[in-house]
Parts: structure tokens; sequence; C-alpha cells
């Protein structure tokens, strides 16, 4: 069945941004040529293979290194969310949360470290904030469906973190501290001596955690403490064949002080910690048989896990345990080859192998499923200005069956200075096994219970049975078996670069998702907890517009402009409104009145508007500032009834339709305003003062990440030499 149509606000956005490129086109051809140049950055995550970002016809972006030490950030959450589109949601009880690109959830979002996958998601969300930055090169986010490449988890885009390798010998420290106790040492050590590379990297990160409701028992955040370490070894047999060996270890600890409900709706004030780890190993071997013909082989390993216990002080006893466990093996050879001037072939064959083991099933049993895999991509270059990327990925899975997702990209050149990209994808998700079997009660964040499909008819069936269910939000006739997703995606843009310093990108895009997997709050128990469970939404559709403008004042200050515009909607609440059969009452006089089109404002936990404004400076002096402003506009919340703290959540629905419409309450806009300053001097000794939150914005309710005002002072020390056997004659 097609999609809506494009919405008018959108194609008008489209409309104007195009003739503004086209306008410009032919006064840009004039450019001063002897403005400075700015070398692009080179990307793998959008094909495999190394190309610039200007190059490819997908919507790519890179965060360098340079911009992440100027911004002060410390962990991988804080960077993601001041780019361009991406929207942070919080999880089912508010604790942790995700990375939304163009109005899809989380789960949609591949998370690659170094192109291999990280994995722990025992909540739906992979939390981010795990991974430190002070090792990062740089991040490479690409929009759009990459399961041509990467397979289902790619529906929405992937985010690859590439850290830094060995270049001569080089070594740093760097401490931090700021609000709330927070403590980040990091240090890391390279160097590369005739064939062998060596690289190095430790951090230990701690905070006192922060409080937002003072009137509730235990913190919003608790006290905590992590260590992440990683190395890199490289070997080079010969000028056309390397070993690269590298593996992680994170473990972190944190405290908890929870009021949790009993089953006779009596609070107990408990206290415990929670311990959460993984790791991974990853050999890669690369040979180069000739210049046209190169040959990858790679082994990835990785485990992740999680332990929760809290204590009743009063009694000294075990109240609570939480677990999980989840093992992933990868195996995967890769094929290279350059066909002439005008086809570049890449293909590859692989298999995933993945077992995880949570109390959070109801039972002791360890799931296993098993993925198989093959993908061929072409990028060919026709003729100078026009570049095709055609691909596809077959994938067989033990559970869901078996499945091909196609993609098909191009860019073609108007000019030197502007460039039209379009790009089709298609991509497909089966349940995992958190939505199917999930039988979940957490007492201590507030109380609720998370049941999958194939066990939430039986459990609230006796639950009811007990005198345990006060009310169903949903009827329980409607939560039957879950079917896979499958989605189509279009993306359409240019990008112009005028007077060889100003690059202006615009991207409309359009996903289309049937059966799309939400989280569902299906009913209410006695104690006031509730119960969530998953359904499909039929038709959904995420469609908008995403523009991108920077511009360089001079050699020494930069400037960046963001902004997307978002319509997320299910199709057949639109088809429905427009029939005339949705209503909504007016929680003041009562009167109730049929909704029109235009009130409808879509799925929950999306922001209409979004974008930002950011000014870098650096001086070759040594001066390094910034100053960014993120904003967020107002959106729904639909499928979180508390958070960490048991603080409860107004539904956002307050009309009683069942709907997101503009007579619903929402969630208030904001905007965030960072700031840094730093100074570099000649002997590699780094200084730096930074505040972001600068207002001190925060909403203990339904934003509780969000710690209010933070400021920090760091110092760092770099030292750098090229090695003699490097340095070219």
């Amino acid at each position: 069945m097609p999609g809506p149509p494009i919405f008018a606000p959108v194609k008008t956005a489209l409309i104007a941004s195009v003739l503004i490129l086209l306008a410009t086109y032919s006064f840009a051809q004039e450019a001063d040529t002897l403005a400075p140049q700015q070398l692009e950055a080179l990307v793998v995550t959008a094909t495999r293979t190394e190309r610039t970002m200007g190059a490819l016809p997908m919507l790519v972006m890179v965060v360098p290194k340079m911009q992440i030490r100027t911004m002060g950030s410390l962990r991988l959450t804080e960077v993601l969310t001041e780019q361009t589109g991406l929207a942070v949601v919080p999880q089912v009880n508010g604790q942790g949360s995700g990375i939304q690109i163009q109005g899809l959830n989380p789960d949609y979002t591949l998370i690659l470290l170094n192109g291999e996958p990280l994995i722990g998601r025992y909540t739906g969300s992979l939390e981010l904030s795990r991974i430190a930055v002070g090792n990062i090169k740089q991040i490479e986010i690409v929009k759009g469906p990459s399961s041509s490449l990467y397979g289902s988890d790619a529906l929405a885009g992937v985010v690859n973190i590439i850290t830094e390798r060995p270049d001569g010998t080089r070594g740093s420290f760097y401490s931090r501290y700021g609000t709330n106790q927070t403590l980040d040492l990091t240090a890391d050590y390279g160097t590369t001596s005739g064939k062998w590379g060596f690289y190095v990297f430790g951090n230990r990160y701690s905070t006192h955690g922060y409080d937002l409701s003072p009137q509730n028992y235990g913190n919003t955040v608790s006290p905590f403490h992590s260590y992440t370490g990683s190395a890199r070894i490289s070997y080079s047999f010969s000028p056309r064949t390397e070993l690269v060996l590298s593996g992680r270890y994170f473990r972190e600890k944190q405290q908890y002080d929870f009021e949790v409900l009993t089953g006779n709706n009596e609070k107990i004030l408990t206290t415990g910690d929670g311990i959460t780890s993984d790791w991974n190993f990853n050999p890669v071997l690369t040979h180069r048989f000739n210049e046209r013909t190169k040959v990858t082989a790679r082994l990835y390993a990785t485990h992740y896990q999680t332990e929760t216990r809290l204590v009743n002080p009063a009694t000294d006893t075990l109240y609570y345990t939480d677990d999980f466990r989840q093992s992933f093996l990868r195996p995967e050879l890769n094929l290279e080859y350059f066909l002439g001037r005008q086809h570049d072939f890449t293909v590859g064959a692989g298999a995933n192998l993945e077992s995880v083991e949570t109390m959070r099933y109801g039972d002791a049993i360890t799931r296993h499923q098993e993925t198989k895999y093959a993908f061929l991509q072409d990028e060919w270059t026709p003729m100078d200005r026009l570049n095709v990327i055609a691909g596809a990925r077959y994938d067989y899975n033990t559970v869901y069956g078996s499945q091909l997702s196609p993609k098909l990209s191009l860019r073609y050149e108007l000019g030197k200075h502007v460039a039209l990209k379009a790009s089709y994808g298609v991509g497909f998700k089966a349940p995992d096994f958190r939505q199917l079997y999930l039988n979940f009660n957490n007492s201590a964040a507030g109380g609720y219970s998370v049941l999958g499909t194939e066990v939430v008819e039986a459990r609230l069936a006796q639950m009811d049975a007990q005198g345990l269910i006060s009310g169903y939000l949903i009827d329980p006739a409607l939560l039957g078996n879950l079917e896979a997703e499958r989605s189509q995606a279009f993306n359409v843009g240019a990008r112009a670069d005028f007077f060889s310093k100003l690059v202006m990108d615009v991207n409309l895009f359009h996903n289309s998702i049937n059966n799309l997997i939400e989280t569902q709050a299906v009913a209410v128990t006695t104690a006031n907890q509730t119960i969530y469970s998953y359904r499909n939404i039929k038709r959904v559709y995420t469609q908008g517009l995403e523009a991108n403008l920077t511009y360089p004042l001079s050699r020494k200050i930069s400037l960046s402009l963001g902004y997307q515009l978002l319509y997320a909607k299910d199709a057949d609440v639109v088809d429905k409104v427009e029939r005339g059969e949705v209503y909504w009452r007016d929680p003041v006089t009562l009167v109730t009145r049929r909704l029109q089109p235009d009130e409808y404002f879509g799925l929950y936990n999306r922001s209409r508007h979004m974008g930002n404004f950011k000014v870098f400076y650096n001086d070759p002096s040594g001066w390094e500032a910034s100053a960014r402003v993120i904003y967020r506009g107002p959106y729904g919340m639909g499928d979180i009834r508390g958070n960490i703290q048991g603080e409860v959540l107004p539904p956002s629905d307050i009309n009683g339709n069942g709907i997101l419409d503009t007579h619903d309450h929402f969630v208030s806009g904001y905007a965030l305003v960072n700031l840094s300053l730093a100074r570099v001097l000649r002997s590699g000794l780094r200084f730096q003062v930074g505040v972001d939150n600068l207002f001190d914005y925060t909403d203990p309710i339904y934003i509780p990440n969000i710690p209010g005002r933070l400021v920090y002072a760091s110092v760092g020390f770099t030292f750098q030499k090229k090695n003699k056997s490097n340095v070219n004659p």
C-alpha cells in the first residue's frame, strides 16, 4: 500500500532549498579560487570502503576529534545529542536513553565500534554513556536504512565510532573535575616501530550523581564509577599484509537507594548496587593481492552482562535481583575488487551467533539465534559527474527466516560546487527475544512490569484472577502475535559548496514502516504500577526535511546551523481522522468535537522541530572556544508512566481518544546552551573550562536525564613525535 503524500510544508521547504542551490550555482562557479580549502573527512561506514564525505550519494555526518575535544565532552551521548536530527529518547522507566534518527526508535540505529556492533539492549535502548570519547578519532553517522550492508538493526541508520590507531609515538593524560563531584581521568599511549604498532587507552569516570526530586527517596542518578581499557596491536607481515588485534573492557558499578513496593502496596527502603560489564576481542587480517584486489578476514567476539542486587537494610536480607547476559560472535570475510575506474565491487559473507540469558524472561533458559548473511555492492561511475551505488544483503535467521534488503543510491554533479543525491532502501526487523518473552517486574524504579507478547495474555489473566488489576488501558484481545517490521525509505537532497567555504546540505526523507513495534501500556495494577507490552502499528511513516549549513568566517572561526522538520504519524489514524471518525473531549467543558486533520500531531516522543547553532574558535596560538545552542521542540509522552524515582508522569493523552493531538499535553520545548574555553601551551599542556546547560534547565518529571547546569575544569598533557622509520625521506 503506498505511503501518504508528502506534506505541503515539507514540499515548500525542499523546493525553496533547491531553488537557493540552483540560483547560487552559476555564481558559485565564479567562487574565489584562492580561498582556503579544507580537506574532507574520509568515511568508511557508508560503503565499507574509504570515501570522501562529499563524494557519497547518501546522507553522512562526521564528528572529528578536534570538535569533540573543543566541546569538552566525556561520553558518547553528550556528543550525539548535539548533532542535527539526533534526539535522545528515554527508556521505558526513564532510566537511560537511546538515540533516535529520522523519527525512528533507538532499536533501529546500529551502533558500531570500529565497524563492529555494540550489544547490550536489555531494556531496548543501547546505553551510550558507557562509551568514553577520549580515544575517538571521529564519529561517522549514516542516516537512512543501511540494511544492505549491516543487516536488520540498521533501519534508521548507523553510528560508527572510529578509535585512534598509532602513528609515530604519541601519549596523553587528561583529567577533568566538575559539578556533582564528576571526575574523569584518561590516558593513552601509542607507538609504531618498523612493522609493529601498539596503542593502549584507559579511562576512569565517576560521579556522585544528582537528585532532581529531593522529596523522594534516592537519587535521580545514583553515584557510580566506571573503568574502560582498550588496546590495539598491529603487525605488517609485508606492505600488502597486516594483522590487527584489538580488544576493549568496560566495568561500571552503581550504588542504588530505591523505594520499592511490595505486593501489599507497602513501601520498603532498599539499598544495593548494580554492576555492568562488557568486553570484546577483534582480530582483523587484511591482504592486498594486487592494486585491484583486497581481502579482509575478521572475527568479532563480545559479551555484555548486568546484575542488580537490592537489600532490605531493616532485615539485612536480599529483596530484589535482576540480571542479563548476552554473547555475540561473528566471523566475516570481505573482498574488494576494483574493475578499472568505473566499478568497485564489495562482496562479503558471515554469520552472527547470539545467545541471551536473563531472569527477565521468567526462567533460566539460554536462548540462541543464528543469522547467516551475504552482501554485494557495486560502486559504479558511468561518467565523471554520476556515481551510482547499488547493493543488496541476504539474511537467513533461525528464528524469523530469510530476508533480502536492497539499496540504490545516486549522486550527480550539476557542476563543481553543486551535487544532487538520492537513495532508496528496504529494511527488515524481526521481533527480538525481549519483545517476545519478557516476564519482568521491577518494583524498584517506580514500579512497572514488561510482558512480551508470548506471555502477556496468560500473565494478565492470572493477575486479574488474583484481583491485582485495577484497570486496562487497552483491550487485551488486541495484543496478538508480533509480526516482523518492514520498511522502505527514500532520501533526496542536495549538497552545495559555495565560494569554496559555505557548505549546505539539504535532505528530504520519507520512511514507510509496516508493523512498527512500539511499547504499549496495557494495564494498571491495584498498586498503581503500569504493565507494558508491545504491539504492531500497521502503517507508520516518518518524513521531513533536514538541513545543515557550515561556514568558516575565517581561518579561526567557523559557524554551523542545523535543523530538522519531522512528521511521524500512524497512517491508519490519519485515514480515520480524514474520514471524521476520531473525536476529542475538552477536559474542562466535557464537550466532544470531531478532530480535524491538522490537529493530529503524530507519534509520541517525536519533536516536530529540532535544531542547533554552533560557533567554534581555533587559533594557531593555542586558544580554543565553542558556543553551542541545542533546541528540541515540544513532544508528547506516550509509553512512559514513571521515572527512576517513582515520579508519576501525567499522560499526554488528556482527552481520552488514545492518540496525540494538539489538544493534549506536551512536554515543553527547551534549549540548552553549552560553552567551553581552552588554552593549549607549546609544552603540550592544555587547560579547559566550560559550562553545559548554562541557564540550568531541568524537568525532573519528564526529562530526568538533564541534570541541570554543569561546570567543569580540566587539564591535560600531550606529547608526540614521528618515529624516524615513519618519516618519508
